[in-house]
């Protein structure tokens, strides 16, 4: 039986009625290991159609285009079953889009300004089935979470964390990636990974989201 059998890429489809950016963004993914560019497409119509053809697992889809727009072909394409994720891209931090992004089932949303690199991890995390919001919308998507709900009054000596879990729960309320966390604190980005793993641990949940949202519920984030 052979060991050095490697895992599928991830099929990507791309949408976006700017040339332009459908071509750079396609070459610039298109190097990163383990994802795999199956399909193109300029409106949200022509994104519902190739994602059954293609067999697409991800579709990297702009919000405002021509025939159909990007929640309304996340809609379609989420309705119709199957595994395929939505990782919605714009331009626009806007709120109008990230609410209709979110109710259309989307698994992510993302600024155009995200660098290629981000946005293939944010590929690689919807695909596993996670989600992924860009800093600005995060935060935003936290405090309409919260907002209304009495904060408990627990603290972060409750939860038994130690000095540097503390500081990385913070820099998480702040929407900060693991990179950064680990270079603002001088640390390896696995050690950082590592305090992630424990906060999820001790706070109960599974999901960086899920730890940011539960500080705030405990009225410790930021």
């Amino acid at each position: 039986m052979n060991q050095n059998i490697q895992p599928s890429p991830i099929r990507v489809a791309i949408v976006d009625d700017d040339a332009i950016v459908l071509d750079s963004l396609s070459m610039l993914l298109g190097q990163e290991k383990g994802i795999e560019i199956v399909a193109t497409a300029a409106n949200g119509a022509e994104a519902v159609d190739l994602v059954h053809d293609h067999m697409v697992d991800v579709v990297l889809m702009d919000i405002q285009m021509p025939v159909l727009d990007g929640i309304g072909a996340t809609s379609r394409i989420l309705a119709a079953g199957g595994s395929t994720r939505v990782l919605l891209l714009t331009t626009f931090d806007d709120d109008t889009f990230l609410d209709g992004g979110i109710a259309a089932g989307a698994s992510g949303f993302l600024l155009k300004t995200t660098p290629a690199a981000e946005i293939a991890a944010a590929i690689r995390t919807v695909h596993g089935g996670g989600k992924v919001l860009s800093p600005g919308p995060t935060s935003r998507v936290l405090e309409r979470y919260v907002r209304g709900q009495r904060p408990s009054t627990g603290s972060t000596a409750e939860l038994d964390l130690s000095g540097r879990e503390r500081e990385v729960l913070r820099l998480l309320c702040q929407a900060r990636t693991n990179r950064q966390i680990a270079r603002q604190m001088n640390v390896a980005e696995t050690t950082v990974k590592t305090h992630v793993s424990s906060l999820m641990r001790k706070m109960g949940v599974g999901s960086r989201l899920e730890i940011v949202t539960e500080a705030y519920k405990r009225g410790i984030g930021g």
